[in-house]
């Protein structure tokens, strides 16, 4: 792909008529349906980026929450993360290396699904349990963080009357030493 065809964030920015920090934090939070090319500062966009970019903006300013865009990018746009990094040309004298770098990248693969159906395993309910034994710890836990929540939201209380006092304390202060 021609480095003309590619775009960087201030010209997605300008296109989609928003502003450049704005896109750039899309760009980190929906970095796996965003195709594009390279890493870190020379991270560039292909031209069907805009689109997605374009379904951010309108999703997020008709109030739907980053998990909806989320949701709705995983059904209309591809996963763009890959594999295997793209490599550039070697030298021929590198060319000893490709069998090793195939072995490391099918390693890899094999490491990211043992982990995913380990990660899926734990999850999942437990047979002997079933379904309503999981909506029973669900719930469980759910009451632990309320009454978390509960706490520190007291705290916040507690917090914010000690800041007005302290405020009240302070300038009766400076009032006293002005006069």
């Amino acid at each position: 792909m021609s480095e003309k065809s590619l775009l960087s964030v201030a010209e997605i920015a300008r296109r989609i008529g928003a502003p450049e920090s704005t896109v750039h934090y899309w760009k980190n939070r929906f970095a796996q349906h965003i195709p594009s090319v390279g890493q870190g500062r020379q991270k560039r966009f292909r031209s069907e980026a805009v689109a997605v970019f374009t379904a951010i903006s309108e999703m997020l300013k008709d109030g739907h929450t980053a998990k909806d865009v989320m949701d709705r990018l995983a059904k209309d746009y591809p996963l763009t993360a890959q594999a295997v990094p793209e490599v550039p040309d070697r030298p021929a004298a590198g060319q000893a290396l490709e069998p090793a770098m195939n072995l490391a990248a099918a390693m890899g693969l094999e490491m990211a699904k043992s982990l995913g159906e380990g990660l899926r395993r734990a999850l999942a309910p437990a047979p002997d349990q079933g379904l309503s034994g999981e909506i029973e710890r669900l719930r469980s836990e759910n009451q632990e963080l309320r009454d978390k929540m509960g706490v520190l939201e007291a705290e916040m209380v507690r917090l914010r009357k000690d800041r007005r006092d302290m405020e009240k304390y302070l300038l009766d202060k400076m009032k006293g030493m002005t006069t």
